[in-house]
């Protein structure tokens, strides 16, 4: 009875806040003449680590990874290590884009066992984007100096076991972006406080897991030149299935499910998915690949769209260590995003 009255109250409390975040996000977009993906907090909803990237940011339902800090919190209790005297999870990402514009992420995971106040699994991370450094100069020519732009974000989550293939998780986090930093004219900073939410269920008899997790429920501490900017919320919904005697998981999520539809009709609400497939081969070799829908229609020109929105990539593991690549295209001529990532447990 008690394990039922906590599933209850678990679910309740997560889809009250779903239903809140509806309105919240409708209400904002009222006040803000910009579409839900406009915002500079978006940095946020970005795939940090090579896997998720080259699955096309299918990560909302993805199990036994720590890297689902960023996408659910829920999973992060799915995680498992199969030698037992290394209980701790740790993953860095790293990604280069174009000149000297790059950005990461480091997670830290640790679980605490049953028997034990608060028994589940925490993470920390931290999470960053560099913009690089620009010449500043005035409407005639002449050069004022240097800026750069950056984010800094900084997170700490909860996940736990409600009921068997039930997991919940919460995450708090700390973000800092600053838009013109260094400059001698003036800078423009601002900072937020958030929370993510999340669900994450495994039917293991019919080898699927389900995801669902509202992102960047937050408020702002401070603004960019008096500017208010939106802080979410990003409502996601994702599957995963591997089919019987095939090596293969192949996964299919929905990102900003509450944006404003913009007058458009109910469907433009899903319009915004992503699907990704990967392969084992062997004990040593993955390979995968993605498609992200709404970012091909955002690079949509009329000279074409080249091979924006899909990805790929390979994950090698090796032992107690997981080495991955990833490769997409975010641009009209292929440039290619190389991103990197090695996770292991400590």
């Amino acid at each position: 009875m008690k394990l039922r009255r906590h599933r209850v109250v678990t679910a309740s409390l997560f889809f009250f806040i779903l239903h809140s975040s509806y309105f919240i996000g409708a209400a904002r977009a009222q006040d803000v003449p910009t579409s839900g993906r406009a915002f500079l907090s978006d940095i946020l909803n970005k795939p940090l680590n090579a896997r998720a990237a080259a699955l096309g940011n299918t990560f909302v339902a993805t199990q036994n990874d720590p890297n689902t800090l960023f996408s659910n919190p829920a999973a992060i209790s799915s995680i498992v290590i199969a030698d037992s005297d290394r209980m701790n999870d740790i993953s860095v990402s790293y990604s280069h884009y174009i000149l000297d514009i790059n950005e990461g992420a480091i997670v830290y995971e640790h679980p605490v066992p049953q028997g034990v106040l608060f028994a589940g699994n925490f993470a920390a991370g931290v999470q960053y984007f560099s913009g690089g450094s620009s010449t500043q100069a005035d409407n005639t020519g002449q050069t004022l100096g240097t800026f750069s732009t950056g984010d800094v974000a900084l997170l700490l989550a909860y996940s736990s076991t409600a009921s068997n293939g039930l997991h919940y998780g919460v995450t708090a986090k700390v973000v800092s972006s600053s838009l013109v930093a260094g400059s001698s004219v003036q800078d423009y900073s601002a900072t937020w406080m958030a929370a993510d939410l999340g669900l994450y269920y495994e039917w293991a008899k019919e080898r699927m897991t389900f995801g669902l997790s509202v992102l960047n429920l937050g408020t702002e501490l401070s603004q960019y030149a008096g500017v208010s900017e939106p802080v979410g919320p990003n409502v996601q919904f994702g599957a995963t299935i591997r089919p019987e005697h095939l090596p293969l998981t192949l996964g299919l999520d929905f990102h900003n499910i509450t944006r404003d539809r913009e007058g458009r009709n109910l469907f433009y609400a899903f319009d915004d998915f992503s699907v990704g497939g990967e392969f084992v081969l062997g004990k040593v070799v993955r390979l995968r690949f993605g498609y992200e829908n709404e970012l091909r229609h955002q690079l949509n020109v009329p000279a074409g769209s080249g091979l924006a929105g899909f990805s790929g990539g390979v994950g090698l593991h090796i032992k107690r260590y997981d080495i991955d690549f990833a490769i997409d295209d975010e641009g009209l001529d292929f440039t290619p995003f190389v991103r990197f990532g090695l996770r292991t447990d400590l």
